[in-house]
């Protein structure tokens, strides 16, 4: 960077508020959209890894079961008793192997909330110091890939 500054302090403070987690700006857009891709990228690995080890086929089996005792509850019902029971969901224990699998798996992948924080806080700092607006329009772009 050069250090002569075209820039005063107030226009480096402007840029660098771009980068600041206000709603709708550019870090809370590659936020969003890094939580999106987590979420999309963790269901697909459960449903995989649901499918290797065979816990998908328990799964529906556990389904039809659950329908069938529903069906048995509602002729239960029809004769005024009731019994209670929760919803079937699908998901990780998390104290198992496996949900620290998927989550080093999605780390990896897509790396971390931090990560992105990082870069934005990173690029926050730079556009202080920035001196020209070639220079600011490059950190703004090197961050403006994530959204």
């Amino acid at each position: 960077m050069k250090t002569d500054s075209n820039l005063s302090l107030a226009n480096r403070k402007q840029l660098a508020d771009m980068l600041g987690n206000q709603y709708d700006g550019l870090r809370y857009k590659a936020m969003q959209k890094f939580r999106n891709q987590r979420e999309n990228l963790e269901t697909a690995l459960i449903k995989e890894y649901a499918e290797k080890k065979g816990a998908a086929k328990l799964a529906g089996q556990i389904e039809i079961a659950h329908t069938k005792i529903k069906e048995l509850e509602a002729e239960l019902s029809a004769l005024d008793f009731v019994i209670d029971d929760d919803d079937f969901t699908l998901s990780v224990v998390s104290s198992r192997p496996l949900d620290k699998i998927i989550s080093d798996r999605i780390e990896k992948e897509l790396g971390t909330d931090d990560g992105i924080e990082a870069r934005f806080t990173s690029a926050q700092i730079e556009m202080m110091t920035v001196a020209s607006l070639e220079d600011a329009e490059k950190i703004l772009n090197s961050v403006s890939a994530l959204c």
